[in-house]
């Protein structure tokens, strides 16, 4: 919500919206006497209005009405913007204005506003996505309408992170196949091939291993792979690790953004660009080891990391030979110093990799002597934080520090010969 102070409506401001016509593609004015921000927040939902509909029928010409056609460059970016939804496929786009934070602009004419989008793109959300955002309405030329003359407010969406999409801040190319949709831009789209098979034969495959289980699980998924990372910044502190350097990341894309009651619309996934050039068969493992983190989505919520990551470590390597299972170049160095299951302070540090190989064989030592689906029960019994020391051995037999050091064996076994 923005921190801005909404103040009464000058009554002379009143005076002069309230008359105005609306264009052929609006409902008639309102006939009451409204009060306060009433009429502006018409005039601005009808803005809004004719903006989802523009973007929803592909017709750019009554999109651009809801638009300031003064301000050029505005234009030229919100046509990026409609080229990109129309790439999209939308099941439902519309706009909610949030009156109660209209903030007019001193001195002017114009005003601020949060208003909601509501999106849910078909085959690949469980349900549309409700985000924020904070718009500049001005009146038009003719005074009968309020137009967008801005859709950016930096020090705002500073403050409120998470909010932008790729296709929010630039061009983007978008490529399907069945089930997959593929984000790309100008630089990486050349892989959209490689992609879209990953993603396409991993969805079966690590389905063949877990089943369909978690929420926000669609029949589609969407994955991201672009150069530029911005979209990600505003994911600080919602992922493990730093962003920009993670091969890949799972994202939660929340039904509300003010609410985590109400649950995920979908996960998608992100690949960093410089995976794009690796063999299939690397590419594939990551792809499978994030679709493994998409498709448990909330299960083991608050399980500790070094179960998370070593269950998708483990997902993602059933499909290739045992020869081709390859482990990080210091995994075996970092193995001999564990005496415990790693922490998230490890899974942070310069020898991530190491600590998620450590994770990997952990699970294969648990799947290899008690059974695959142990590790899902595993995952279930230390959701929500719950303490390991007493749930590992009630679980398994044994502690987690024996239980590292088996796993551990078992990885020294396998690759020291």
């Amino acid at each position: 919500m923005s921190t801005a102070r909404a103040r009464t409506l000058v009554p002379a401001l009143a005076l002069l919206l309230l008359p105005l016509t609306a264009c052929s593609d609006d409902p008639p004015p309102p006939t009451s006497s409204d009060t306060g921000y009433d009429a502006v927040s018409v005039l601005m939902q009808r803005a809004l209005d004719k903006r989802a509909r523009g973007l929803r029928t592909r017709d750019v010409a009554r999109f651009r009405r809801s638009l300031d056609a003064a301000d050029h460059g505005l234009v030229a970016e919100q046509q990026t913007y409609f080229d990109n939804l129309a790439q999209l496929p939308v099941g439902e786009l519309r706009y909610e204005v949030a009156a109660d934070t209209i903030t007019p602009v001193e001195g002017s004419e114009d005003y601020w506003v949060e208003v909601v989008l509501v999106l849910g793109l078909d085959g690949y959300d469980a349900a549309p996505a409700r985000t924020r955002d904070r718009f500049l309405f001005t009146p038009s030329p003719g005074g009968g309408r309020l137009v967008i003359t801005s859709t950016t407010d930096h020090a705002w969406e500073t403050a409120h992170p998470g909010n932008a999409q790729p296709w929010d801040l630039g061009p983007v190319r978008v490529e399907q196949s069945v089930g997959v949709l593929g984000i790309f831009d100008d630089t990486t789209v050349r892989h959209a091939g490689a992609v879209l098979d990953a993603a396409g034969n991993g969805r079966y495959d690590v389905r063949s291993v877990l089943g369909s289980t978690g929420d926000g699980v669609t029949t589609g998924v969407v994955v991201y792979a672009l150069r530029d990372p911005a979209f990600l910044r505003g994911l600080a502190d919602q992922t493990v690790g730093d962003p920009d350097r993670a091969d890949g990341l799972t994202i939660a894309v929340p039904v509300d953004g003010t609410d985590a009651r109400k649950g995920v619309a979908s996960y998608r996934i992100f690949l960093n660009p410089r995976v794009l050039d690796q063999q299939a068969g690397v590419l594939g493992r990551l792809v499978r080891h994030e679709l493994t983190h998409a498709t448990l989505g909330a299960r083991g919520h608050g399980a500790p990391l070094w179960l998370s990551e070593g269950i998708a470590e483990y997902v993602s390597v059933r499909p290739m030979a045992p020869t081709r299972r390859r482990l990080p170049a210091r995994a075996l160095d970092i193995a001999a110093t564990a005496t415990a299951l790693p922490g998230a302070a490890e899974f942070g540090g310069g020898d991530a990799e190491g600590w998620y190989a450590v994770s990997w064989w952990v699970c294969e030592y648990i799947a290899g002597t008690y059974g695959a689906p142990v590790l899902l029960l595993l995952l279930d019994r230390l959701a929500d934080g719950a303490d390991q020391a007493q749930v590992v051995p009630d679980v398994l037999g044994v502690t987690p520090a024996q239980l590292a050091q088996r796993g551990v064996g078992l990885m020294e076994r396998t690759y020291s010969g």
